[in-house]
């Protein structure tokens, strides 16, 4: 299984902390195996440790400019009247690079504090609404030269009997080989890490009758300082992912806003998303209002594809 860590705007973790990570990583191997070991084990060690590690998963939700390998669009509709989509991998590096494309099922959660991730894995549990069966990507193995496009077919091969309602996957688009290797020596330890790049593309297939819908299960705000801490626990309705945005404004006893956040939401069942509405001094004595707003307003997602609510949910708590 592999997971992703989210971002509260599923942006990419960038190349420099990726690469800073390896020689980090690479620097504390070696040096273990020269402080203590003999050299002979040593240069077992770094053989073993050398061949376990020789590509580091960075595991990333979208295109960053400083990675070769753009992946468009980020996420692919199909529908039982049109089963096959698009994608369209670019190298936009100077160096070769070697694509594996492979399926797999997970969709954001979250723990108590409002940390996001995606748990990635080849099959999903019983009862959920997988793709993985039937999902199929082509080709599935090909090398991109430097300033090459590549266009992959996504098809679902639905049976006929399925229930209506939306079913999720992911294709996963792994890339390496456009980085030279990161070479770490220490004494008679030599090792040499290579760095793999990971986009998770999401897959949505509607069939039938589709809709969503978001409820707010609980509003809770507490005062720190200077911020206001905002939690809001989802509850997805319907029978497709909401995918959406929040907004939220902290507000006076005057009425005005003194600060605000927005950000993306996926709901896919159930997620508890937590905000930090910071002013930059500290608050003034009196009452304050956290104003949140939940919408399927997603520009980043191709219009014709997230299925949208014809109202936004809209609240407000009472910061303690």
């Amino acid at each position: 299984m592999l997971t992703l860590p989210q971002l509260p705007t599923e942006r990419p973790i960038t190349e420099r902390l990726a690469r800073a990570l390896v020689r980090g990583l690479g620097l504390a191997l070696a040096l273990a195996g020269v402080l203590t070991l003999t050299n002979g084990v040593a240069r077992a060690f770094a053989r073993a440790i050398g061949g376990a590690m020789a590509v580091l998963a960075l595991l990333t939700f979208g295109a960053s400019a400083a990675q070769a390998v753009t992946v468009s669009p980020t996420a692919v509709y199909i529908t039982a009247r049109n089963p096959s989509a698009l994608l369209t991998l670019i190298n936009t590096g100077s160096r070769p690079e070697e694509i594996e494309l492979a399926i797999g099922f997970g969709y954001p959660v979250s723990d108590s504090l409002g940390v996001l991730r995606v748990d990635i894995a080849d099959t999903a549990a019983t009862g959920e609404p997988s793709l993985t069966s039937w999902l199929r990507v082509f080709p599935r193995r090909l090398v991109l030269q430097p300033g090459q496009r590549q266009v992959v077919r996504v098809m679902v091969a639905m049976p006929a009997g399925a229930a209506d309602g939306e079913y999720w996957g992911r294709v996963l688009v792994r890339s390496r080989g456009g980085e030279p290797p990161i070479e770490q020596t220490q004494g008679s330890v030599r090792m040499q890490l290579s760095l793999e790049t990971t986009f998770a593309t999401a897959v949505f297939f509607q069939k039938g009758d589709v809709k969503t819908g978001v409820e707010v299960s609980s509003a809770a705000a507490h005062r720190m300082g200077d911020s206001v801490q905002f939690t809001l626990d989802l509850k997805r309705a319907g029978n497709s992912a909401f995918l959406g945005r929040i907004r939220a404004e902290l507000v006076d006893a005057k009425g005005g806003a003194v600060a605000e956040v927005e950000d993306v939401v996926a709901v896919y069942r159930t997620l508890r998303r937590r905000f930090v509405l910071r002013t930059g001094k500290p608050l003034p004595a009196g009452a304050y209002t956290v104003r949140y707003l939940v919408d399927t307003e997603r520009p980043d997602l191709p219009p014709q594809g997230p299925t949208k609510v014809a109202e936004a949910v809209r609240g407000t708590v009472e910061a303690h």
